[in-house]
């Protein structure tokens, strides 16, 4: 078992994620809350966490899965992914599945967006869901504007949304997903994998390219080049892409922004700030004040 920096006491938060407070950061609490449901789509905030039992039983619709906190795998028969918020599951409906969580003591938390199958076809085009690639290999690399478009549908219960602005922000994330010319088809392998629970056991500490090597049992060099093969990005950027959708998720709620940028791993404010607008198009704080994505 791999060792991990999550541990610790922790406090109930009125979001209903806990806050570790050993790192100051947010952990996955257990909740299923529908922040948007229309005529159109089912917007729901599912948070599992490692002390209940991971989730099984049997899908009957498509299902758009944004990963925004933790990590999990998602079983089909014998395969098994990984998911966390650098991946999107897409569900193909009638089959049977089972969740897990790779590492003992870490939840994980997504918004799952459940679209009638006409929506959901018009946006796939031609052949439909169906015949869709995403659900056919039912996961995709997830984009910097998705990631932001995650956290804001997980803001859509708060009351200052129209229902014909809820149906639109979702739609907005179905296409994004579901771009044939921008998402990424990612593909899997034990050794990835492994480096991934290294990665989330060690939460947002800095790691060497060596001692991730060691955990997972290979050389350095084979390690990132399994890792950009299957992933399309190195390792160190996958790091800090889960750095910062941690980031959106916590700045929200945050008194203070230098604190924040330590405990996710950077090593000042400035470099914080910097890395966030150079990846999302806006500052900390612009993020903080504004309800805007960026175009």
């Amino acid at each position: 078992m791999l060792a991990t920096s999550l541990s610790g006491l922790v406090r109930e938060c009125t979001d209903a994620h806990p806050l570790n407070l050993s790192t100051g950061l947010r952990e996955a609490g257990h909740h299923r809350i529908t922040t948007h449901a229309s005529s159109l789509l089912l917007v729901e905030d599912v948070a599992a966490s490692p002390l209940h039992a991971p989730v099984s039983g049997y899908e009957l619709n498509h299902q758009i899965v944004l990963p925004y906190l933790g990590l999990f795998g998602y079983s089909l028969g014998n395969r098994t992914q990984l998911f966390d918020s650098n991946r999107t599951l897409f569900v193909a409906p009638n089959r049977e599945f089972r969740d897990s969580h790779p590492i003992a003591d870490l939840g994980h938390a997504s918004i799952i967006i459940t679209p009638r199958v006409e929506i959901l076809d018009e946006i796939c085009g031609t052949g439909g869901a169906r015949e869709h690639s995403a659900f056919r290999q039912g996961a995709r690399a997830a984009s910097r504007e998705l990631q932001l478009l995650t956290h804001r549908l997980r803001r859509l219960a708060d009351g200052e949304h129209t229902v014909l602005q809820r149906d639109e922000w979702t739609i907005r994330a179905l296409r994004e997903a579901l771009d044939r010319d921008h998402r990424r088809e990612v593909t899997s392998s034990k050794v990835v994998d492994r480096a991934k629970q290294a990665l989330h056991a060690r939460g947002c500490e800095r790691i060497s390219l060596g001692e991730v090597a060691r955990e997972v049992g290979v050389s350095p060099i084979y390690l990132t080049q399994e890792f950009s093969r299957a992933e399309g990005v190195p390792l160190y950027r996958y790091q800090l892409n889960l750095r910062l959708s941690r980031a959106l998720m916590e700045l929200r709620d945050c008194n203070d922004i230098t604190v924040l940028a330590l405990d996710l791993g950077f090593s000042s404010h400035s470099h914080f700030s910097f890395t966030f607008k150079k990846a999302f198009g806006l500052t900390p704080s612009d993020y903080r004040r504004s309800e805007v994505l960026p175009r």
